[in-house]
């Protein structure tokens, strides 16, 4: 491989030692003629294929590849095309500007925004994502890159293959459209991120796959696998498997490719899943709450690892992930919110000025006696903690619970004001109405949930 690394640090070197030869030292050129010459040449190698460069675009190992086209112009601009969705489709082909730098060695700056800045903004800077690259040599007909911001114990390296001029019908629009409607419900509050739950009718087996993906960073996960063909008939047979198997993926010609592949098994049948085509979709009436109609995204297809499957978005995860446990679920106040995403959190103030969480007990065991209760927890400034909790009695199949308050509620409290209990009731009436929770396990942080309220739309967060 030839390097460019440090080739503006190697120039001064050679200049310098150079400069002890006096019979040669009029013959070099000038350091900025040979920084001109590295710059131009690698110009001309970023123009020279005529279909332009392929990158199989890696942030980092934890991420799956996003598909990039380039096609590099002596104008300074540079045609970029990608299977990346996001804002309305604007960075599926667009033209940006770039500049080859000498500063620090060789480096290609992509100076406009375009998808490598948007990739660089995701999870607040913090996805890994790139748009100023170390040019680092050529292997063959290759160019290799690095990400110049990255840790030196974990610098990506971006490999510049001449594209073929096929590689374009490898973009996915379909799938990436598809894909990104399956989060209808659930939207990106908190820098959470968004996750597109569909549930697999496995329809040669009448079996029920559950899949969370996650279109920004490319994982996904098997969440668990069933009998029967939908919500009810997962109810009536009560045969669910947990998988919880990821996988980081690409997508390929209207296809999620995994990285590596994920086994679900059930009644002795085993499915290995590598590939899973999105093709047909449409959109469709479906009622996550008795009375309520909700437009859904589904889409169908055949495949060698799951033959022919009818794949909806849907709220219903076959999945155990959320079960009761020992353990309370908590989080922030701050982190729930009503109907149009927006906080709750002064309107628990108002009743609980000394509030510090909502918490969540599920099945926890309180003086031998299993203990159920929703509620919040406030701390004074002596350091007292307080708990104020609404019992409940629920039935729960996958992620799908049905609750009820039951009247037998754990208030710490010595004299809790008539204000305090009115407004507990109030306020969990308010985040329970109907009486219909679903809770989401998510991708990014182990743990995580999210519970929605599919007939107020009311929602939050809980580890």
């Amino acid at each position: 491989m030839k390097s460019y690394k440090h080739i503006v640090s190697l120039i001064f070197l050679v200049i310098t030692i150079a400069s002890c030869v006096n019979d040669d030292k009029a013959n070099l050129p000038s350091v900025e003629d040979r920084i001109d010459e590295a710059v131009g040449e690698l110009r001309e190698s970023l123009l020279a294929p005529a279909d332009g460069w392929r990158l199989d675009y890696r942030p980092t190992n934890q991420t799956g590849a996003f598909l990039i086209l380039l096609n590099f112009n002596d104008d300074g601009t540079v045609r970029v095309q990608s299977d990346v969705s996001a804002n309305n489709g604007e960075f599926r082909d667009h033209v940006i500007a770039y500049r080859i730098d000498s500063s620090q060695g060789l480096e290609l700056i992509m100076e406009t925004y375009g998808v490598f800045h948007y990739l660089f903004e995701l999870q607040r800077a913090s996805f890994g994502g790139e748009f100023e690259f170390v040019f680092e040599g050529e292997e063959g007909e290759n160019l290799i890159f690095s990400s110049k911001t990255d840790p030196s114990s974990d610098v990506t390296e971006l490999l510049f293959v001449p594209a073929s001029t096929s590689d374009a019908s490898q973009i996915s629009t379909e799938a990436t459209s598809t894909l990104s409607k399956g989060h209808f419900q659930t939207e990106n509050l908190g820098g959470i991120g968004n996750f597109g739950t569909f549930n697999f009718h496995l329809q040669d087996q009448d079996y029920l796959l559950s899949a969370i993906f996650d279109l920004e960073t490319r994982n996904m996960k098997i969440l668990g696998i069933a009998e029967g063909g939908d919500m009810s008939a997962v109810v009536a047979n009560d045969n669910i498997v947990d998988i919880g198997a990821e996988s980081t993926f690409s997508l390929r010609s209207e296809k999620v490719v995994l990285d590596q592949s994920i086994t679900a098994t059930l009644n002795g049948n085993s499915i290995e899943i590598k590939e899973i085509p999105v093709s047909n979709a449409s959109m469709f009436v479906d009622s996550f709450c008795d009375g309520q109609q909700d437009s859904v995204v589904r889409f169908n297809a055949s495949s060698g690892d799951l033959g022919n499957f009818e794949a909806n978005g849907s709220l219903f995860q076959v999945a155990n992930g959320f079960k009761p446990s020992d353990d309370v679920y908590s989080i922030n106040h701050v982190f729930l919110y009503d109907e149009n995403d927006n906080s709750i959190a002064d309107q628990i103030e108002a009743v609980f000025p000394d509030v510090v969480a909502f918490q969540w007990y599920h099945g926890i065991e309180i003086a031998d006696t299993l203990f159920n209760g929703i509620g919040f927890v406030t701390v004074d400034e002596f350091n007292n903690a307080e708990f104020f909790l609404r019992g409940y009695d629920f039935t729960q199949t996958g992620n799908f619970l049905q609750i009820t308050f039951n009247g037998n509620d754990l208030i710490t409290e010595d004299n809790p004001s008539q204000e305090q209990l009115d407004g507990l009731y109030q306020l969990t009436d308010e985040i329970y109405s109907g009486g219909e929770v679903y809770m989401l396990e998510l991708l990014n942080i182990n743990g995580l949930f999210e519970f929605y309220n599919p007939c107020n739309k009311y929602k939050g967060f809980l580890f």
